[in-house]
């Protein structure tokens, strides 16, 4: 009967690559499993809990990005009047559907339930806003009532079931079933599924996994891989006195990231070295790799989360101004139209919720148009305004200063610059003083 070869050689062998029968690769990205890290098989994220999982790291810092600057914008009330022009509500009872979003329920903010709305449709492409009356149970809007509080449902935990139509539709959390027409529901529709939502975790869990998989690689390296530069091969087993003495060596000297890449010897018979080695820069690379392209998922630009490597002030405004555009405000606009769909238009026709454009300006090209414009077509003074500053005293703002000889009215330069000729005054005055005046002439705008 052939003698097994014993579990210490084959662990050696194992170690050095001669086999891989005994054990899976040690490098999780060929599939091994450790305790609470990644690794294995790819993760697609397919379910809601796994895409609610994913919010750390980058997927954490970009979601942030997009979700406090949209929670924050200022809500206002509007009512359309019988000309079709729309006034801002600032009192009677039709402000109770502010004060409504602004203290939704005892446990969240209006701008915490926004951002955990936004975080929702970021993360799992759904948000659940269940409308209740003051017994607890599920509301249904209608003219005139408005519910006594909004609870906002962990997103990821409901389960969304369609009806014969849309509004029998019910939604399900744990062993308890609601009508969908209790609810305040978006989502981001999947293409392949309209009526469910489609996540940005979803579209991009390829990326997302390969981050994960390289995250889960370094922290298994610095907590307890502290792999050794050099094992010595030997082609006879070891005895227990020496296999007994090996793995006390290994693990008081090669274990921690303190003895990494310290020389280990494995004794008996002839010795072979075999050296180890990797390449950790490559992975902090292929980090910074996935990191924008989560970033480009999420279309957020590098300085929005503090990385201001090769940003300059320039740059990182104008990605506020971007992040403004492509994220906040039609996140905000999608947010407005569904409470007014599903609560504002049922309590009052007339009434709609609305939101302050929080698009920053843009300080540039303002500069370059008050530039282009002053004493052309605008005062200073109106310039002034654009900033707001005072008038000039005096009324010496109020006047274009345009380029030639003599003074001129405004009707003159608009028929064709004709010039009118100097007075008595005018040519009494000394030569230098007349020199110095000579080409400007103040055009007062009617």
């Amino acid at each position: 009967m052939q003698k097994r070869t014993p579990f210490r050689q084959r662990l050696a062998n194992v170690i050095s690559g001669n086999s891989k029968s005994l054990i899976p690769a040690l490098n999780p990205v060929d599939g091994v499993n450790f305790p609470g890290g990644a690794g294995g098989r790819l993760n697609t994220y397919a379910d809601k809990p796994a895409q609610l999982a994913a919010l750390t790291g980058w997927v954490f810092a970009a979601n942030s990005a997009i979700v406090e600057p949209s929670a924050a914008v200022e809500l206002v009330l509007k009512r359309k009047l019988p000309d079709g022009t729309k006034e801002v509500v600032t009192s009677g009872p039709a402000m109770e559907i502010l004060e409504l979003i602004d203290g939704p329920n005892v446990v969240h903010t209006g701008e915490q339930m926004r951002q955990l709305h936004f975080t929702y449709m970021n993360v799992v492409g759904e948000s659940y806003i269940f409308m209740r009356d003051v017994s607890g149970e599920a509301f249904i809007p209608s003219k005139g009532r408005l519910p006594a509080a909004l609870d906002i449902f962990p997103a990821h935990l409901v389960h969304f079931r369609l009806g014969e139509t849309y509004t029998k539709s019910t939604v399900h959390i744990g062993s308890e079933t609601y009508p969908v027409t209790a609810f305040i529901r978006d989502l981001n529709p999947d293409p392949a599924n309209p009526y469910n939502g489609r996540s940005i975790i979803a579209a991009s869990a390829a990326t997302l996994d390969i981050e994960e998989q390289m995250k889960a690689w370094n922290q298994q390296l610095f907590a307890n891989g502290a792999r050794p530069s050099l094992i010595f091969q030997t082609d006879q087993p070891l005895d227990d006195e020496s296999y007994a003495r090996w793995k006390a060596q290994f693990v008081d000297d090669h274990t921690g990231t303190d003895s990494a890449y310290k020389p280990l010897l494995i004794e008996g018979g002839k010795a072979t070295p075999w050296m180890l080695n990797q390449q950790d820069l490559d992975f902090l690379e292929s980090r910074k790799f996935s990191r924008d392209e989560i970033l480009a998922m999420f279309k957020v630009s590098p300085g929005m989360i503090g990385s201001v490597e090769n940003v300059n002030r320039s740059n990182l405004e104008a990605g506020f101004y971007v992040n403004a555009v492509v994220n906040v405000v039609p996140r905000v606009r999608q947010f407005v139209r569904q409470i007014n769909a599903t609560l504002v238009k049922v309590y009052d026709p007339t009434l709609e919720l609305d939101f302050i454009n929080p698009v920053p300006e843009d300080v540039e090209a303002k500069l370059k148009a008050a530039s282009a414009g002053v004493d052309k077509w605008w005062t200073k003074d109106e310039v002034r305004e654009m900033y707001g500053e005072e008038a000039l005293p005096g009324g010496l703002g109020e006047q274009i200063i345009v380029q030639g000889k003599g003074a001129i009215s405004l009707e003159d330069v608009l028929a064709g610059g004709t010039e009118k000729p100097a007075t008595d005054d005018q040519a009494k005055k000394p030569a230098a003083e007349s020199k110095s005046l000579e080409g400007k002439q103040s055009v007062k705008k009617p």
